[in-house]
């Protein structure tokens, strides 16, 4: 068995993320430590949950095959839940490298601007393509994102309050996993 048939998922995650990151708060130099569920890992690494107990030869592959872009990683857990520390040359790297998707930017300035409103964001989502989903969540948030997985992969939770639109963003299957939704 290859412990970890799909390393290069759980390297775009951590970039997509380390990049959000970036443009919502700007690039800093201290090392970032992501915190993922055993079980997202198993998913982003390819490891079906009955291989769980391989994880950590999946995330010691992991560590290795990302070294030459992001520097010596970290990885530490307790119980199912991971931390995997990013050093500085690997913020430099996604800063220097890695592109942000043009609906993550336009994304970010709607929900960031103190007048939008989550009408706006619906918009912004059928700007980018006329194919979107938009569930009902809970709590009054509303669920968006797109059929089309190449304008953007991840699924948008967008709540209104009176300090104005929050938002997370999770995998496909993390969703699925967490609300049983698609």
């Amino acid at each position: 068995m290859n412990p970890s048939a799909d390393w290069q998922a759980l390297e775009k995650n951590v970039c997509d993320t380390l990049k959000e990151w970036e443009l919502k708060i700007g690039y800093g130099k201290e090392p970032v430590e992501l915190y993922y569920p055993a079980e997202s890992l198993c998913s982003l690494l390819g490891l079906p949950q009955e291989q769980k107990g391989r994880l950590q030869e999946a995330l010691a592959l992991f560590s290795r095959n990302v070294q030459e872009r992001f520097g010596e990683v970290e990885i530490t857990h307790n119980q199912d839940r991971y931390c995997i520390r990013i050093p500085e040359s690997g913020l430099k790297y996604v800063r220097d490298h890695v592109m942000a998707s043009p609906f993550l930017i336009k994304f970010l300035e709607t929900v960031q601007r103190s007048e939008s409103t989550m009408a706006s964001v619906e918009q912004l989502f059928w700007e980018f393509s006329r194919q979107v989903v938009k569930q009902p969540g809970e709590d009054g948030a509303l669920i968006f994102f797109f059929e089309d997985q190449a304008v953007d992969e991840y699924v948008y939770c967008v709540e209104e309050d009176a300090f104005g639109l929050q938002y997370h963003r999770f995998t496909r299957t993390d969703y699925k996993n967490l609300y049983g939704k698609h």
